[in-house]
């Protein structure tokens, strides 16, 4: 029997089964799966044949969807053993016999949770309750040797005149978990009329074991890369565009495909090396990034968990981690991955370095990672010159995107940053009349809003970068309404969302995958898909960037808007401010700064005399200063009030006296008495303080009499006085410069300089 078959079985609601027909493998909601017609021969890997899947009704066609063809566990890679880098898998002598690509390919080794308690601990309660249960359908099946399979669907277009763009998602649920057949991409690709495709790749110690510096982990990376060569090869077959590929992640998928686009093996070398060209044109990634926190790890984090894993396992070498009759693949899965000094986060993960939220790693450590150090310098060089990104996000109150509770106190920081986030997080909750230290609030936007906008900042000065966010609390994923799971059944762990949808839902959805469509169709999603017909999608505005004015694009009761200022407060506060103090000496003005732009911002959250009286409590806190003895204080605060009056009263003195002085020096100037000149001659070479210079110009002093007589001198008692307040007439005779003053009229009268 079909896996795929198999797989279905679980679904009670309205699924018949078509045992006697031959080519109608079932229906599901009036969406008829049969084994296609078709059979589609490829060089070097064979001839196979897909499911045939039938959306032509009245129901969804008022969704535009078209027919898909679906083709299961294609095998797109292999490797050689354990730990070791994959390649393109291809047969030099395919086997003659047709494919039938209708079952999905075995998920890649990872432990299965049978205690709901003890997954609690490590995740959600929702995720252990409702979700885990739904994805264990799918990734029962594994194998530890053979799992690098994908499944690709095919949107069925009559008179097709391009190839059309092709869309390679990048599963989340974590490093340890999931696998690609559990997210159905038939919807997607008939809504949007691109070629979709869902991989596996390794997980756990598998995809992520770090060795030795010769074998350093991250083989999930090399296995989406394997992926990508492969589509740029073969895609072709199935009607996409091998210059149009977009990755898309979605939580710690979203973390992988950053670094794929990063490596330089995809974008095919910088610096003195010629760029080849790009095997990912557009990249859309959802709430995460590598520069999120807790999402990578550094060398000297997983220096302590590496020596516990490997001295678990009795193991050290990398011959002996290889041998399966002494390291089975039981004995790699049964050593819990999962730290609680970071709040049960999983530590086999990529090998990064953390986001500098509290200390700045990239000035002060020595092992830091070259990769996030050349993308801090230089990230607008080292992505593709014409990658277009698209980040996404959703926010939710229902949702903590930490799987322990949030405690500000056991965070290593000083006293500064966390005045600030009592400042920031302290909220007046109107149902119970109390204030309240908002973990949930904090946490999204420390590790999933304030990452993404410093993610955003050093790659827009050279591309457009757009954010998404949507408001619903629906969901507990954004896929549901990424990939279309609200419009039709489908073949994912998030089918029951079709039941429990409504219109408005499909609406929000629709909207989601037109501005997809439009960034993977035309690299813009200001430029309309060529394939959307619906009404309301027609662009009104053109959709801002989101720097430099933090332009966010907001979805909420299916209406797409754009608000300018959108979390500036939080990105000053983490990305600036909170950066800022873990380094060097903060100022101030930043502070005050911060704290205005924040309570502009935030006027929603100041609400009734309470909440003004906690903010003032929070003002008058000594922000900038630790000493809270109040007598200190007060001497401090009497001895600048002393100074303050003595200043006062020596600059009253002093002013006093300056207009003493003006006053006689009016007086003189308004009796029109004349100030002496002195003039002296050039004496071998030497100058007086009037003397011709060098150019012939005469050079001369003035010397004033404030005591309004005049001052005579025996070396100067043949040279007349010179009125200054009446022009002067100078002319030069034999060699020699004479002043004389210019005859003034009798009726012309002096005037005073005040």
């Amino acid at each position: 029997m079909f896996y795929s078959l198999i797989i279905l079985i679980y679904y009670h609601h309205h699924l018949l089964l078509h045992i006697s027909a031959s080519s109608l493998l079932f229906t599901l909601h009036d969406v008829r799966y049969t084994l296609s017609d078709r059979v589609l021969t490829i060089p070097k890997l064979g001839s196979i044949r897909g499911i045939y899947i039938d959306y032509e009704n009245e129901y969804y066609k008022k969704y535009n969807l078209v027919n898909i063809e679906a083709f299961h566990g294609i095998q797109y890679g292999l490797y050689h053993g354990r730990f070791e880098p994959s390649k393109e898998r291809f047969d030099l002598h395919p086997d003659t016999n047709v494919n039938k690509q209708i079952e999905y390919g075995p998920a890649c080794s990872q432990y299965i949770w049978r205690n709901e308690s003890e997954l609690s601990r490590v995740r959600t309660k929702d995720f252990a309750e409702k979700y885990y249960p739904k994805l264990l359908k799918y990734i029962l099946k594994q194998d530890e040797e053979q799992c690098l399979y994908m499944n690709i669907y095919q949107p069925q277009i009559k008179d097709l005149k391009e190839r059309l763009p092709v869309l390679l998602f990048v599963h989340g649920d974590g490093y340890d978990m999931s696998t690609g057949a559990a997210f159905d991409g038939a919807i997607f690709a008939s809504y949007t009329k691109s070629v979709v495709v869902t991989i596996n790749y390794r997980l756990g110690p598998f995809g992520f074991l770090y060795v030795s510096r010769e074998n350093k982990g991250d083989y999930a990376l090399q296995d989406i890369y394997t992926a990508l060569h492969w589509l740029k090869n073969y895609v072709t077959n199935f009607n996409g565009d091998p210059d149009r590929i977009t990755l898309y992640g979605t939580g710690t998928g979203a973390v992988l495909a950053s670094l794929v686009v990063m490596l330089e093996t995809v974008n095919g070398g910088t610096g003195t090396i010629k760029r080849r060209k790009s095997l990912v044109h557009r990249l859309i990634l959802n709430e995460q990034t590598f520069l999120s926190p807790h999402m990578t790890s550094t060398l000297q984090e997983i220096s302590s968990y590496q020596s516990n894993f490997l001295s678990y396992l009795s193991c050290s070498t990398l011959q002996c981690l290889r041998n399966q009759t002494l390291i089975t693949t039981d004995d790699l899965l049964q050593k819990t991955t999962y730290s609680n000094e970071n709040g049960y986060f999983n530590y086999m993960c990529p090998l990064e370095n953390p986001f500098p939220f509290y200390h700045s790693s990239i000035l002060n450590n020595d092992y830091i990672n070259p990769l996030r150090l050349r993308f801090f310098q230089q990230a607008h060089t080292l992505l593709p010159e014409n990658l277009r990104i698209l980040l996404t996000t959703s926010s939710s109150i229902t949702r903590s995107t930490l799987s322990v509770p949030f405690d500000i106190k056991n965070l290593n920081m000083n006293k500064t940053i966390e005045y600030l986030f009592n400042y920031a997080y302290t909220i007046w909750n109107k149902t119970t009349n109390k204030f309240h230290f908002d973990k949930q609030l904090l946490s999204y936007q420390q590790q999933i809003i304030a990452p993404l906008l410093e993610y955003a900042k050093y790659i827009s000065n050279e591309r457009k970068i757009h954010i998404l966010e949507r408001h619903s609390n629906k969901y507990q994923s954004e896929l549901p309404f990424t990939f279309g799971y609200v419009l039709a059944p489908s073949m994912s762990v998030y089918n029951d969302t079709y039941l429990t949808a409504d219109e408005n839902d499909r609406n929000e959805s629709m909207s989601m995958m037109d501005l997809f469509a439009n960034l993977i169709h035309n690299g813009d999603i200001n430029i309309k898909s060529p394939y959307c017909k619906r009404s309301n999608s027609e662009i009104l505005e053109e959709w801002q960037p989101v720097f430099p004015e933090l332009n966010f694009i907001l979805l909420k009761d299916d209406k797409l808007t754009q608000q300018s200022g959108h979390y500036a407060q939080v990105h000053y506060l983490f990305n600036n401010l909170i950066s800022n103090l873990s380094h060097r000496p903060f100022h101030i003005d930043l502070l005050n700064t911060w704290r205005s732009l924040y309570d502009m911002s935030h006027q929603h959250n100041i609400s009734t005399q309470r909440s003004s009286l906690i903010r003032s409590s929070l003002l008058t806190k000594p922000i900038y200063n630790e000493n809270k003895n109040l007598k200190y204080i007060f001497i401090i605060t009497l001895s600048v009030l002393l100074i303050l009056i003595i200043n006062f009263l020596i600059c009253i003195l002093l002013g006093r006296r300056g207009h003493y002085y003006r006053k006689r020096e009016y007086n003189c100037l308004n009796g029109h008495t004349q100030l002496n000149i002195e003039k002296t001659e050039q004496h071998h070479g030497g100058s007086s303080p009037s003397s011709t210079n060098s150019n012939g110009t005469l050079v001369q002093q003035l010397i004033v009499n404030t005591n309004c007589t005049t001052t005579t001198n025996s070396s100067l008692s043949s040279t007349p006085p010179v009125d200054i307040l009446h022009p002067i007439n100078v002319t030069k005779k034999n060699g020699i410069l004479r002043s004389s003053p210019k005859q003034k009229k009798p009726s012309e009268l002096p005037e005073a300089i005040v």
